[in-house]
């Protein structure tokens, strides 16, 4: 009983180590067009776009979600490209804290932010200071 007991503690130890982040793929919309049910701009050069709060991932079926960690610039470099984020889903906001964030090309995902990415970034910049 004692190695069972052993087992399952070292089990629940490990459990959150082995647990996938949550994802989410569509499209990056602006807060505005999305709360509407649109897709919007038509032109990532639009001048509306700069007049958005934020932008959503908005998904194939019109639902929309918040990524709560990615600034608002690099979220406008991608509006309206398919993008899929990873990372810490919450249900009750309709929100993700963002790992990674992968646009599509034509030959498939490419990451293009991650936590780890902004971190080493931070660590350049304090080490030339």
């Amino acid at each position: 009983m004692s190695q069972f007991r052993w087992i399952l503690i070292l089990t629940l130890i490990l459990l959150p180590l082995v647990v996938q982040a949550d994802r989410i793929e569509g499209r990056f919309n602006g807060l505005g067009c999305a709360s509407k049910g649109k897709l919007c701009p038509i032109d990532k050069d639009d001048p509306h776009v700069l007049l958005e709060r934020d932008f959503v991932v908005q998904t194939a079926d019109g639902n929309y979600f918040y990524v709560t960690n990615i600034d608002w610039k690099t979220k406008l470099k991608y509006v309206l490209k398919l993008v899929r984020v990873e990372g810490r889903f919450s249900d009750r906001l309709s929100a993700i804290v963002a790992d990674e964030l992968w646009v599509k090309k034509v030959d498939g995902y490419h990451l293009e932010w991650s936590l780890e990415m902004v971190r080493e970034k931070h660590r350049k910049a304090r080490l030339e200071q």
